[in-house]
């Protein structure tokens, strides 16, 4: 019952986070709104790139806005797509630019955005990922707050949108569940230490104070290392209410175990070696509720007592309410119907898989490729995979077979 209280009054804190953080009224416009330089790095895979560069050419902003469009070299499907909707919308100055590859057979997002920047003629540089669709609001919405006292750089909030597969749609709970209800409080106890690099905008003079992209080559934290020269500037990194749609589609357990390994080996090789004591501990503690939930069910498993089964019930319980009001109120109700009945593993294994999947070394699968990510932030990339890209169909490789999350491939 104490693991019930305890997981109680975080999810109710959580709320309450979200709920001062939404309500809060936005920066002032400024006098004059900045052009714009949108630069858009894309390497090609299962998401729907239509869907997302449409979306960009239909933002509302009240001054120019310029679209820089960077693609492989041998990626001429991405091309012919990028051409085909700049015939569309005519009136929008789309520039459609192309890299040889300089990390395997793909190049890197840090070469994309370097082929970019001499190009770019924007006062405020906004870098946007291939699988990120953008409200109509999303630039205005980054601009008033780049003009807050001390902003260098701003960020959004992802919401994830795929559902097509039991591992996409597992995908898309956690990012729900987890992202938003975990960045919003973070923002609120500690200065973000870091962007999240779907989409992010800074001034291009702080841009270049921070060095630009100086230094970059053969490091997998652009976004963190960014954050960390802006910060050294004494800039803050500003968590803005941008909520966009993100899109990962996964056909195999292995490509979604990929995924979730990459996202926490980054991180635990690239970021936490940067951070203070205070910013660690803070980092931890907001985490620790995530795993109540799986505690309780481990000791009603253990106990096989009635009220230690009621108390797990109880957590999954308050996950589910919690998940309600969040996919009600700040994600448009994303979630589908039929998606629901997943939402328990999400709140009882999940935290396990992460557990499993963050162990075990640093070689992981990224963009087609097997690479190991060095502490500090380079990499070294090793080979291409079995499957291909992270997000097509194919048979996972054996180490995405063998490692961690076998309990979820059982069960589902």
């Amino acid at each position: 019952m104490l693991l019930v209280l305890l997981y109680a009054l975080d999810r109710l804190l959580r709320l309450v986070a979200l709920q001062r953080f939404f309500r809060r009224p936005p920066p002032p416009a400024p006098d004059r709104w900045p052009a714009v330089t949108l630069i858009q790095p894309v390497t090609r895979a299962e998401h729907d790139l239509r869907a997302a560069l449409a979306s960009r050419l239909a933002l509302g902003y009240p001054a120019s806005v310029q679209h820089l469009v960077v693609c492989d070299a041998a990626d001429h499907a991405s091309q012919a797509l990028v051409r085909e909707l700049a015939a569309v919308a005519p009136a929008v100055p789309v520039q459609l630019l192309t890299v040889e590859p300089d990390t395997g057979r793909v190049a890197s997002k840090v070469a994309k955005l370097r082929a970019a920047i001499p190009h770019a003629t924007g006062e405020v540089l906004c870098c946007v990922d291939d699988d990120v669709t953008l409200p109509p609001e999303a630039l205005e919405t980054l601009v008033r707050h780049l003009g807050t006292p001390g902003a260098g750089a701003v960020f959004g909030l992802a919401r994830y949108t795929a559902w097509e597969t039991p591992w996409s749609s597992l995908m898309s709970l956690f990012v729900n569940a987890w992202a938003l209800p975990s960045y919003v409080p973070l923002s609120l106890l500690t200065e973000p230490y870091t962007i999240t690099g779907h989409c992010f905008a800074l001034r291009r003079e702080v841009f270049m104070a921070a060095g630009g992209l100086d230094g970059m080559d053969g490091r997998l934290d652009d976004d963190h290392e960014l954050a960390r020269r802006v910060r050294s500037l004494g800039l803050r990194c500003v968590q803005t209410p941008l909520v966009y749609a993100a899109e990962n589609r996964f056909a195999s357990f292995g490509a979604y175990h990929a995924q979730l390994r990459r996202w926490f080996v980054f991180p635990r090789q690239a970021l936490l070696p940067q951070l203070t004591p205070r910013e660690r501990a803070i980092t931890a503690l907001g985490s620790a509720g995530n795993f109540l939930p799986p505690l309780a069910l481990a000791v009603a498993l253990a106990s096989r007592r009635p009220s230690a089964g009621g108390a797990a019930l109880a957590c999954l319980a308050l996950f589910l309410a919690c998940y309600g009001v969040v996919d009600r109120r700040y994600l448009g109700g994303e979630t589908p119907p039929g998606r629901w009945p997943l939402l328990p593993l999400t709140a009882l294994l999940t935290p396990l898989h992460i557990l499993c999947a963050s162990l075990g070394g640093e070689v992981v699968e990224w963009r087609g490729q097997r690479i190991r990510a060095l502490r500090g932030g380079g990499f070294v990339v090793l080979g291409d995979t079995q499957a291909g890209q992270a997000g097509e169909p194919g048979r996972p490789s054996a180490s995405a077979r063998l490692r961690g999350g076998w309990l979820l491939r059982t069960l589902l």
